[in-house]
Formats: structure tokens, C-alpha cells, sequence
């Protein structure tokens, strides 16, 4: 039976729980011995919730917090954020590969997220993401 690991955490908008959201994310990946490109996608999709989650949902107000619930297996990871945000329509935000959107700076994590994960979802209005990673088969 595989065992699960993981944990729940309410962290303040700040990068410093960014970071250690995601060192800590990255630490578990490495001990379940996830391969190189399964650890890379999962922090560069983590990265992009969180971002958004303290930038999009918080405003970056240090006084609210995010809320962090991580379980994984040697099989799968499966993370869930959710901010104090009232939320968003996903069916509204652009594609970044739109015409009028290609050189945007900004607007891709949605993209990103769905692009190296193998399921994102959004609940609570868009206040909370799902993401979920199943651990890629060991090359031969």
C-alpha cells in the first residue's frame, strides 16, 4: 500500500511563504523520488497558483493569508490553494496565445498550469485551484 504524505497550512500573502511552500513541496517530491521533469512541472504550475492566489486573489495584502492542502503519494500529487479572493471567470480570462494577448507580460499561469499539469480545476468562483500531477512513468 503506497503511503501518503502531505499537509495543510494558512500562510500569510508574502513571497517568503511562497518559498517555503514550494521548498517544502519540492523536499516531498524529492524524497517519493519523482523524476526530474515531474518536480520541475509541479513547481513551475505550484509557482503559478501561488502567484496568483497572493497577486490576483489577496492583492497582495500581507494581512490575508492563503490556504495550502498538499497530499502525495509515490503516484500522485495533488495540490489545492485557495486565496480570500472573490474569485474569477475562468471563461473570461484569455487565451495568452490570442492575437491581441502575444505580448503580453503577464497572463499565461492559467495557461502553464493546464500545459504541465494533468488536471487543474477551479472551485469557490475561481478562489481556490486544484492541481494534480501523476507521477511520470521511469524512463528505460
Amino acid at each position: 500500500m503506497q503511503q501518503l504524505q502531505g499537509f495543510r497550512s494558512c500562510l500569510a500573502s508574502t513571497a517568503e511563504s511562497m518559498r517555503k511552500v514550494q521548498d517544502h513541496i519540492a523536499q516531498l517530491l524529492t524524497q517519493l523520488e519523482y523524476p526530474d521533469r515531474d518536480r520541475f512541472s509541479v513547481r513551475l504550475a505550484l509557482e503559478e497558483a501561488l502567484a496568483n492566489a497572493i497577486k490576483h486573489g489577496n492583492h497582495r495584502d500581507e494581512l490575508k493569508n492563503f490556504k495550502i492542502r498538499c497530499q502525495a503519494t509515490s503516484e500522485q500529487i495533488e495540490i489545492e490553494i485557495c486565496d480570500e479572493g472573490s474569485g474569477f471567470a475562468l471563461e473570461q480570462v484569455r487565451s495568452p496565445i490570442d492575437k491581441d494577448c502575444l505580448l503580453n507580460a503577464n497572463g499565461r499561469g492559467i495557461a502553464l498550469m493546464e500545459r504541465f499539469m494533468d488536471r487543474v480545476e477551479f472551485h469557490s468562483n475561481g478562489s481556490c485551484v486544484l492541481l494534480q500531477k501523476q507521477r511520470s512513468p521511469l524512463a528505460d
